[in-house]
């Protein structure tokens, strides 16, 4: 009789539990593809596939879940079979141990398992904030089933991410400058999931270089940019635009884009045949025009972009010799300096940094503008270039992308500094892939354009030789030596008959329009001057009310302010000048806001603005002597032209 009681109550016990799963399960199903529709996605196809699961959830010594990974007698305990909850403390305690965790810190968790470990985190650290990656749709589905999504989503957590990629973790969560990244797995992993967890590091700490390195340069360039769109906007009316004008005589015909590597020097007496016979079309880009201009080579076109002070130097030496007879093919933000130095010809071509441009121009024949993407180096943009422009072949010459017996320049050049040859020969033990095969030595900064190149030559499918001797192999290219290309494909004139610098203005911009636009970036700049004041006066309140602990005063006046942020994110000025100039400082600021937005605390949440709004506002107050020359010049640009 007992014993039927026993089996009746297990049986009930059985079915409130199954319940109370189900109940979770769903409520868990529901957060997930509302908050996280990307993570409810991945696992919903891993369950749609069918899959026998290695994931297996069973009870711990001490009571609780845990769970195993692994199948045919290979499992590994994801958490303790022991004491889940104890490990876990023990996890973060070696953390903090470790590294110094406060509101300033971003920690990283590599696997979600059954969470013991982020929970212990968000109690012990509640203002610091975290994401989440989980490599596997199979141990999220475990943890879906058996834990209660919500206590591990707290309302510092910046992305949850099932999958291994790194981009999106970097984009969400580390761009504010005031953050230090901590990496915490759980110590299971690095076993488990080896390969997934090497691949990750990898690739996260590729992404967290190179976006430093972008963020060095957005500082270092912030007004220059502006700047020089500014200063060259009247030199890009009077100019044609290479990719506006006529260029089907590009089409079917082969163009050498040289840059200044040392294995430049070994294919002079190449150059100079297929310049003298005009077998293709030479393009220099940065350094190079002073070693080809040093054995006697003029090119068809100079290619420049560099938006720094510092690019004039790469000019100096053909000023000097006043050579004015060379095309110059410009980026629209390039160094201005440049532009007023040199004699010659010039054509420009629109880049995609340029907002003055992309505001004020549109052809006359209402033709949508081409523009070229920004790039970290102008070999990336010239390549574009010459894609645009239709050629079917294009050559690469001295584009090592390597060092060459510690030499990382072709000869002719004399205006790099020893600081700057010291620092270039920093390779710091890096290598890659050569031509022939071998390890070559390189550098990050290198690798990185290596990289750009291959993505832009994968983007257009672009038929790509590489000539370079002893560089490194770029993908998506072939190598042969230019005297085989010489003797085998160039074989004929195709110069002579379309040279570059016969290219006439025929397509014009429209005055009416360029005029029109005027009108409208006065207004919107009368808008934005009011819109800053205004969100100065609401930082002035908002520092008294919370002072005084006036949260619904406060709460009114930070609704009010928000209110002018999007006016201001909307206004014309603020997107072609303002934000420009001050992108790195307003992504701290967006960063802040987004972080604010689960707070339910008004006065916390305004405190938690002040310093960020106030500091990218004061910017702005900053540069309004710069926004008033400014808009001056385009008046008088603009007006002058039309």
């Amino acid at each position: 009789m007992k014993s039927c009681q026993f089996l009746k109550q297990l049986k009930k016990n059985c079915v409130s539990l199954f319940r109370q799963e189900a109940l979770m399960l769903a409520d868990n199903i529901l957060f997930l593809r509302e908050a996280y529709p990307a993570v409810y996605q991945a696992v919903k196809s891993w369950e749609e596939s069918d899959p026998v699961s290695k994931a297996l959830v069973e009870e711990a010594k001490d009571g609780n879940l845990t769970l195993k990974y692994g199948g045919d007698g290979q499992a590994i305990y994801v958490h303790s079979k022991y004491n889940p909850q104890r490990e876990a403390q023990a996890i973060i305690d070696k953390l903090s141990e470790d590294q110094v965790i406060n509101e300033n810190s971003h920690v990283v968790f590599y696997g979600i398992g059954l969470a013991y470990h982020i929970e212990a985190f968000i109690v012990q650290y509640p203002q610091a904030s975290y994401s989440i990656i989980e490599p596997s749709a199979e141990i999220f589905a475990s943890y879906l089933d058996h834990k209660i999504l919500k206590k591990s989503m707290g309302k510092n957590l910046m992305l949850l991410q099932c999958g291994n990629q790194a981009e999106a973790l970097y984009a969400k969560a580390v761009q504010s400058k005031d953050k230090d990244l901590v990496i915490c797995e759980l110590p299971a992993y690095p076993q488990i999931f080896n390969a997934e967890y090497a691949a990750f590091l990898s690739e996260f700490k590729r992404i967290v270089k190179e976006q430093r390195s972008s963020l060095h340069t957005n500082f270092a360039y912030k007004k220059r940019w502006i700047v020089n769109s500014v200063n060259n906007f009247k030199v890009v009316l009077q100019t044609p635009n290479i990719l506006l004008e006529d260029h089907d005589f590009c089409k079917g015909k082969s163009a050498l884009l040289v840059a200044a590597g040392p294995s430049l020097d070994l294919e002079i007496d190449n150059l100079k045949k297929i310049k003298q016979e005009g077998l293709a079309y030479i393009f220099s880009v940065g350094s190079a025009i002073n070693t080809l201009i040093h054995h006697g080579i003029e090119p068809d076109a100079i290619c420049t972009y560099d938006p720094s002070e510092r690019n004039q130097l790469v000019f100096n030496k053909i000023n000097e010799l006043e050579v004015d007879a060379i095309p110059m093919i410009f980026g629209s933000s390039v160094g201005y300096e440049v532009l007023e130095q040199y004699m010659g010809p010039k054509y420009h071509m629109i880049t995609n940094q340029d907002t003055v441009a992309a505001y004020f121009l549109k052809p006359e024949n209402g033709e949508p503008i081409e523009m070229v993407s920004d790039a970290p180096t102008i070999a990336v943009v010239t390549l574009e270039l010459l894609v645009k422009l239709g050629f079917s072949q294009i050559i690469l010459v001295g584009q090592n992308l390597a060092y060459t017996e510690e030499k990382s320049y072709s000869s002719g050049i004399d205006y790099i500094t020893g600081e700057m040859r010291e620092t270039m020969l920093q390779a710091d033990g890096v290598f890659t892939e050569s031509v022939a095969g071998k390890q070559v030595k390189t550098s990050e900064s290198f690798l990185s354009m290596k990289r750009q190149l291959e993505h832009m030559i994968s983007k257009y499918q672009a038929k790509v030789v590489n000539t370079t001797f002893g560089g490194a192999s770029i993908e998506g290219t072939s190598f042969i030596p230019l005297a085989r290309l010489i003797s085998e494909e160039l074989t004929k004139a195709v110069v002579f008959e379309h040279p570059l610098n016969q290219v006439v203005m025929t397509k014009k911009y429209n005055k009416t329009y360029a005029l029109a636009q005027l009108e409208q970036l006065k207004t919107s700049y009368q808008e934005y001057q009011s819109l800053v004041s205004g969100i100065k006066s609401c930082l002035l309140e908002l520092h008294d009310l919370t002072r005084r602990n006036r949260e619904k005063e406060a709460h009114q006046t930070h609704l009010k302010m928000d209110i002018q942020i999007k006016a201001m994110e909307d206004n014309d000025f603020f997107n072609m000048i303002a934000l420009p100039i001050n992108r790195v400082e307003y992504g701290i600021l967006f960063n802040a806001i987004q972080k604010t937005k689960a707070e339910k605390n008004h006065l916390r949440k305004a405190k938690s603005v002040i310093k960020p709004t106030e500091t990218f506002i004061d910017l702005l107050y900053t540069d309004m002597n710069l926004n008033n020359e400014i808009m001056l010049v385009f008046d008088n640009v603009i007006r002058e032209f039309a």
